[in-house]
């Protein structure tokens, strides 16, 4: 008697560009019991849950107290199996228990890079046949209609200030302390500030369902995955984003419905530091720039004309 195959497939595809519609392909050719999907987000796991009550939805730790097997078995955001693998091994410990057992193991993610493919294809010999479906790695499906370089953290903090309220702005930090500094400052310009930590994404994705989306959403990276969030005017990073795979996902926050938005990258590879003058000034062209593009419209003079790529701090994206 022949023994079971055991398969693996990687689908990439862009954020925000349909990879749930692959998971309700799979149930809808399976019978409800021949599907599961491993979501290493609780705020995911539960959000998708809501969504597929009939699909059998489940965080690692879940799958470890219940150790429920199936035909088919999706892994959603497998790029963090190697982000993660420091502090949650377990994602490797489910990921080669439910391989094993399964016939086909399916890898979801947006972003996969080549040292993740090398470390892919050293399990090659667990597997009887592996296929990657590329539509899309390591891409942003919405470009930002504007990219701004910024000189310093005190531009930004000039700049924020003068922003429209009732126009909601993702803000990225690297640090917690920075998430509630920033919250603090904001709210003292009377703005509606909602913040997100780590731990708070189930309860944040709960509140972003049902009350009106604030003028600033401030978070860690906590937000770069996994919770549903409302349209956003503008994305802004308080700090220098190195990996492409991160940035992408934060970029890409923005955009989601194809509506559009700007980012403000915190880029300053040579060091320059503005003055205060120098900050207000640039503001003020800024914002004469934005003024002018509305007016314009599509009548656009040849200094206001957008770049057709988006530069990543580490390479371009297309």
């Amino acid at each position: 008697m022949n023994s079971p195959q055991h398969k693996l497939l990687l689908l990439t595809s862009p954020p925000a560009s349909g990879k749930t519609y692959w998971i309700e392909s799979f149930f809808n050719a399976l019978d409800s019991k021949s599907l599961l999907v491993i979501s290493p987000l609780r705020a995911l796991a539960d959000e998708c849950k809501h969504r597929w009550p009939t699909i059998l939805v489940m965080t690692p730790e879940e799958w470890t107290s219940k150790k429920i097997s199936a035909d088919v078995v999706i892994f959603d955001e497998f790029h963090l199996n190697f982000y993660w693998d420091s502090f949650r091994p377990i994602l490797w410990e489910v990921f080669f228990e439910l391989s094993t057992i399964c016939e086909l193991t399916v890898l979801l993610t947006a972003t996969f890079s080549d040292e993740m493919k090398q470390q892919l294809l050293l399990m090659e010999c667990h597997f009887d046949e592996m296929i990657w479906v590329d539509l899309g790695n390591q891409r942003l499906k919405n470009l930002p209609a504007k990219y701004y370089k910024v000189p310093s953290r005190n531009w930004l903090m000039d700049y924020l200030p003068t922003v429209k309220k009732k126009e909601t702005n993702l803000i990225f930090c690297a640090y917690r302390q920075e998430v509630v500094k920033l919250a603090k400052f904001l709210e003292s310009h009377d703005f509606l500030v909602w913040t997100c930590l780590g731990g708070e994404a189930s309860a944040f994705s709960k509140k972003v369902q049902s009350e009106t989306p604030p003028d600033f959403i401030i978070a860690t990276s906590v937000l770069s995955h996994g919770v549903n969030l409302p349209i956003f005017k503008r994305v802004i990073f308080f700090y220098e984003v190195k990996d492409l795979n991160f940035w992408i996902q934060m970029v890409a926050r923005g955009g989601r419905r194809g509506e559009r938005f700007e980012v403000f990258s915190l880029e300053n590879p040579q060091g320059i530091k503005w003055s205060r003058t120098q900050n207000i000034l640039a503001i003020e062209v800024l914002s004469l720039r934005m003024k002018l593009i509305l007016i314009w419209k599509e009548i656009e003079a040849w200094f206001l004309k957008a770049s057709s790529s988006v530069k990543s701090p580490t390479k371009n994206v297309t």
